[in-house]
């Protein structure tokens, strides 16, 4: 009879042990399929976007995304990227982990690492005329742009007409149909 209770016991352990891992794995692959999407997001966005135009130097010029922080995307971006050419220009991704270090470019994804710096972040961009992306709550309070908000297994995205505006931009309405939230 003891012998039986150890075996459900240990039964027992085993079935906890094995569906955590379950879950986990499950939770790093929504969290990856996030990355892709958000990914893809930003690569598309461009397409819905219209910059003053002084902003790019040369009619082949390409359309600079930065990546402020810790990068979440690693080389999946980088893929994306180069796959893409959107209104005759190539993409390019850029990476910083200082503010002074971002340069001039159209997209900024504003990492969670560097959501404490939002204020020096726009002070530093705000002579350009930048399409500040990110993922943390409040963030379009914080002068960005566009903010994805995840819901569930769902990634969808926040837009803030008035700082897009203020940055001399100019968001396509079939963007703005298909946010979830404008401001």
């Amino acid at each position: 009879m003891k012998d039986c209770r150890f075996y459900k016991v240990v039964l027992l352990w085993l079935a906890i042990f094995l569906c955590s891992g379950t879950f986990s794995v499950r939770a790093e692959m929504q969290s990856a399929r996030a990355l892709e999407i958000q990914a893809a997001f930003l690569i598309k966005f461009i397409s819905y976007v219209k910059w003053p135009p002084d902003v790019f130097l040369n009619p082949d010029a390409p359309v600079i995304i930065w990546i402020a922080g810790r990068d979440p995307f690693g080389s999946l971006i980088d893929t994306l990227a180069r796959s893409e050419t959107i209104n005759n220009r190539r993409v390019e991704i850029r990476r910083s982990d200082t503010v002074k270090n971002i340069g001039a470019g159209h997209i900024l994804f504003v990492s969670p690492t560097m959501t404490t710096q939002m204020a020096l972040i726009m002070e530093h961009i705000a002579d350009q005329a930048m399409l500040v992306v990110g993922d943390t709550p409040g963030f379009l309070d914080k002068g960005g742009m566009i903010a994805f908000v995840r819901k569930g297994a769902k990634i969808r995205f926040d837009i803030s007409k008035t700082n897009c505006d203020n940055a001399g931009l100019e968001i396509s309405s079939k963007l703005l149909k298909v946010a979830k939230k404008i401001q």
